[in-house]
């Protein structure tokens, strides 16, 4: 066990989201592309040669064909960065392949130490260009901050009952008056930091659907709640975005480190954040609704989640101290649950989220994700709820829109969203944050946005 940690240390010491490792990745594909054509091809046909980068392009094209046209895991596709890299590892590795002479390859037939130079050295060329691709395109989309988190080492986790410190304790969690930070005092043996647990939620009824199963919950729990006098903190739940999974808001938004931080300075006390699977698997978007194809999402987030919370963590069970936060898709569906469900959610935190629920186009999100019915697709659309809601409705309700300024394409809904909740009656602010539609903005943003949802969920009085 200790050789893992030294190891996950080491691996967490690699950082991966550096600002010039894009560059330096295209300059190390195209080095490595003119020393194999020096070394290995250009003594070829000039057809010969031209194999390699018709294949990557052909590969390239077939792959963006197949995912974003007939497959269409994502809604809005997979980036062109990510296929002009598959392009040039295509052309690369098809280089490595198709370099020498079948004359040549004869003569050396028995020459075995030139043979195992040649493996060698083909197989560290190909390595290398898988490397730098995976580097490149996680640096695009700064996902993996560490390669600690590439191999899922970035975050400890415990299942939740194998944690003593987690189990129920005989005496209820307690809240005075006011902010819970002034009746609260922390016992001297009350742990630094937090845990990260792990926990089945499972979803309710299922059928007259195709089902939905969800994954894993993490769950953070804060110092405060490791203790025998637990205070009654408030909960958040967490929504990532499509593709992704609930480890991503640990692995590669450092929610953890943005929890603790926010405890140490509150002497312990931080939100349980529950960080729930809206998805079912990565490729599937169930648009965070209760349909056929996707299964009852909008009854497990609304009913079956906050159910279990209750029944399985000692918690604030007021819903004035609850709220949700998602990104990207766990954005839209954020501003779904809170539109459906104010009384459930009434605080929310809406990051880079889309203006509509959508597969794509919103006749594709019709007739593929609501089997037609258009009603249905309204039912579940966040402006269309709130400018059909009587008024009132969202008048105990606040939430923070943000988006990052050269996120181009989810920029201008974050103006459309935010205008159309206010004039819904709801509380709402707008932050902007350099950068793009990327883990590193949202980190950002969370850590950004946890003093405001600390106030509102009366960890801390209001300013």
């Amino acid at each position: 066990w200790r050789m893992i940690e030294a190891l996950a240390g080491v691996l967490g010491a690699v950082h991966l989201r550096q600002p010039w490792l894009g560059g330096a990745c295209l300059a190390f594909i195209a080095v490595l592309a003119l020393v194999l054509w020096a070394a290995w091809t250009r003594h070829l046909p000039w057809r010969r040669q031209l194999a390699a980068p018709a294949a990557g392009l052909g590969v390239a094209l077939i792959s963006w064909g197949a995912v974003d046209l007939v497959w269409r895991p994502v809604a809005d596709g997979v980036k062109t960065v990510v296929w002009l890299w598959v392009g040039l590892s295509v052309t690369v590795i098809v280089q490595v392949l198709l370099g020498g002479s079948a004359q040549a390859d004869r003569d050396r037939v028995h020459q075995w130490k030139r043979r195992l130079v040649r493996v060698v050295g083909s197989g560290t060329s190909i390595a290398a260009t898988v490397a730098t691709a995976f580097l490149a395109i996680n640096a695009f989309f700064a996902a993996f901050p560490t390669l600690a988190a590439v191999f899922g080492m970035g975050v400890a986790t415990t299942p939740l009952a194998a944690l003593p410190a987690a189990a129920g304790q005989p005496r209820a969690p307690q809240r005075g008056e006011g902010p819970l930070a002034a009746s609260w005092s922390a016992p001297g043996d009350m742990p630094a930091h937090g845990e990260v647990v792990t926990a089945e939620i499972p979803a309710g009824d299922q059928s007259g659907t195709r089902g939905f199963r969800p994954r894993d919950a993490l769950i953070y729990l804060p110092p405060a709640y490791l203790t025998e006098q637990r205070p009654a903190l408030p909960v958040v739940v967490a929504l990532t975005g499509q593709p992704g999974s609930p480890s991503d808001w640990y692995e590669l938004g450092g929610l953890k480190d943005t929890m603790d931080a926010y405890a140490a300075a509150h002497d312990g006390l931080a939100p349980v954040v529950v960080v729930a699977d809206l998805l079912g698997n990565p490729y599937r978007n169930p648009l965070c609704s209760d349909t056929v194809r996707g299964g009852r999402v909008a009854t497990y987030l609304e009913h079956d989640v906050p159910a279990w919370i209750r029944e399985n963590l000692q918690v604030d069970t007021d819903p004035a101290h609850w709220a949700v936060a998602g990104l990207s898709n766990g954005g839209t569906c954020a501003l779904q649950v809170v539109s459906r469900s104010p009384q459930v959610y009434p605080t929310f935190l809406a990051m880079s989220a889309e203006e509509h629920p959508s597969l794509g186009s919103e006749e594709r999100t019709v007739r593929v994700g609501f089997d037609g019915d258009r009603a249905a697709y309204e039912a579940n659309d966040p402006i269309s709820i709130m400018a059909s809601a009587p008024s009132g409705r969202y008048a105990d309700v606040a939430g923070v829109v943000s988006v990052g300024s050269d996120d181009h394409e989810y920029a201008p809904a974050a103006s459309v969203l935010a205008e159309a909740a206010t004039r819904a009656g709801m509380s709402i602010s707008q932050r902007d944050y350099p950068g793009r539609h990327t883990w590193a903005l949202w980190s950002v943003a969370m850590a950004d946005q946890v003093d405001w949802l600390g106030c509102r969920l009366g960890i801390t009085p209001a300013p």
